[in-house]
C-alpha cells in the first residue's frame, strides 16, 4: 500500500505492518476490540488482534481471511482460540478467550449438555441386606464395595498451582509463541504480555517470569 509520499514503506518498518493489518481489518464486518503492533527483533514486526469473547466469531472471519485453521486450547479459565498468519511479511495473529458453549457456538456444534442422573427410590422391603460382622470373610460377594472419599487438603493448592495467563492459559514453562511475560495489575491475576491491553501494559510495571529472564521475556 503506498503512502501519501507515493512511497512504499520498507518490509521491516512499523508503516509496512500497520498497513498490512489496516487492509486485513477494514474488510471485516466484526472487528478486535484491540490491535497491538511491536517488533521482535528474531521474527520482525507482529500484529495481535484480540476480541472478547462476544465478539469472538469475529475470530472466524479474521481466520478466513488469512485462509488458516483455527487453534483450540481448553484451559482452565475457558477455551481459548488462536489463529496465526505471516502475511507479507508480517506475523498477523488472532486470539479470544470464550467460554466453552460459545465456542460450540462458534463452530457450529451443539452446546455441551450436563446430564443429571435419574434418581430412584427403594422401598424399605429391598434395601440392602446389612452382612453380620462374622459372615464378613466368607459372605464378602453380598456386601456392597464401598471406596472411601478422602478429603481434599486445599491449604497448599494455591501453592502447587502452576500460575496461569488468565486470558490465554499460558504458563512458566509454557510461554506464548515469540515470548511473553507477566504483567502486574491491580487485580492481582495472573497475566502475560501477550493478552495486556496497550493500557494495561503503559500503566503497570511487568514483572519478569523468571529469575533469570533479565528483560522479562519468557
Amino acid at each position: 500500500m503506498d503512502q501519501a509520499t507515493g512511497t512504499t514503506p520498507a518490509a521491516d518498518s512499523f508503516e509496512h505492518a500497520h498497513a498490512v493489518i489496516g487492509s486485513l481489518i477494514t474488510g471485516l464486518a466484526v472487528r478486535p476490540f484491540a490491535v497491538e503492533t511491536e517488533q521482535d527483533f528474531p521474527s520482525g514486526w507482529r500484529v495481535h488482534c484480540k476480541y472478547r469473547a462476544e465478539n469472538g466469531v469475529g475470530l472466524y472471519e479474521l481466520a478466513a481471511a488469512l485462509d488458516v485453521p483455527i487453534t483450540r486450547a481448553d484451559t482452565a479459565f475457558g477455551v481459548f482460540l488462536d489463529a496465526i498468519a505471516r502475511v507479507q511479511g508480517i506475523e498477523v495473529r488472532g486470539s479470544a478467550l470464550v467460554s466453552t458453549e460459545q465456542a460450540a457456538e462458534f463452530e457450529g456444534q451443539p452446546a455441551p449438555t450436563t446430564t443429571v442422573p435419574e434418581t430412584t427410590t427403594t422401598a424399605p422391603a429391598e434395601a440392602a441386606t446389612i452382612v453380620p460382622l462374622a459372615r464378613a470373610t466368607t459372605d464378602a460377594a453380598q456386601v456392597p464395595a464401598v471406596t472411601p472419599v478422602p478429603a481434599i487438603n486445599t491449604e497448599r493448592l494455591d501453592e502447587e498451582d502452576e500460575p496461569r495467563c488468565v486470558r490465554c492459559g499460558c504458563t512458566e514453562n509454557a510461554a506464548c509463541e515469540g515470548g511473553c511475560y507477566w504483567v502486574r495489575n491491580r487485580q492481582m491475576v495472573a497475566l502475560c504480555s501477550a493478552c495486556a491491553t496497550t493500557e494495561e501494559l503503559q500503566a503497570m510495571a511487568y514483572v519478569p517470569a523468571g529469575a533469570e529472564a533479565a528483560d522479562g521475556a519468557r
